[in-house]
């Protein structure tokens, strides 16, 4: 695989693990204004904190046989009116208990603004990387003194003696007689020479050739 296609490939894997909570989020929403019913749920804690209004609730045995716990935090009157009512009017999907809206409820704009902070970082990873890592070097010309080899992942590109490198690297490219081979920012074209090359496609090799 190609270095500026596993770039793609990761940025896409990136951006959806961050935009997936938002998707999510909003999905939610939706489902809760399609397909919600309004129930009275019953309040069982509520307290406030750094500005915010936290109710604790249960929804009837009808949509929730497990009686589990929700919250929301709320604006001031809807929390004083669930605390003294015990009641708080919460919009819930009834085959899905997690997908609720509670009346009053204060919605936090910490998520967008992550995201769109983590879209942005994303893509100026992808400019930077598009500007400068696609830039690639000429690609050289060898003629191998010896058969290709199975080697060990890695990249290197040293001289042995007068005009002949050691050559190691990724198998980009095959042919009857010759081979690409990926280095870090170039690739060699290795003419075989009637040597053998044993080596797969996107295997580790090696081999010992002049350039020319």
């Amino acid at each position: 695989m190609k270095r500026r296609t596993r770039y793609v490939l990761v940025l896409v894997l990136a951006a959806v693990l961050v935009n997936l909570p938002l998707l999510h989020a909003t999905w939610t929403d939706l489902r809760v204004d399609r397909s919600g019913v309004e129930v009275e749920a019953t309040v069982v804690d509520h307290r406030t904190a750094g500005g915010q209004h936290l109710l604790t609730f249960r929804f009837p045995e009808d949509i929730d046989p497990d009686q589990r716990t929700w919250s929301a935090d709320v604006d001031a009157a809807t929390f004083d009116r669930a605390v003294g009512t015990g009641e708080i009017t919460v919009r819930v999907v009834e085959s899905d208990p997690a997908a609720y809206r509670v009346d009053g409820q204060v919605d936090s704009s910490a998520l967008l603004v992550i995201t769109l902070i983590a879209d942005v970082l994303l893509v100026v990873v992808a400019l930077l990387l598009w500007r400068y890592g696609g830039r690639r070097r000429p690609q050289l010309r060898a003629i191998a003194v010896g058969d290709v080899e199975r080697c060990p992942p890695g990249v290197a590109l040293d001289r042995i003696e007068g005009e002949t490198y050691l050559v190691r690297g990724e198998v980009a490219e095959l042919g009857d007689d010759r081979v690409v081979i990926e280095l870090a920012d170039r690739s060699v074209l290795v003419l075989l020479d009637g040597h053998r090359n044993p080596v797969g496609h996107q295997q580790a090799a090696q081999v010992h050739a002049r350039l020319i």
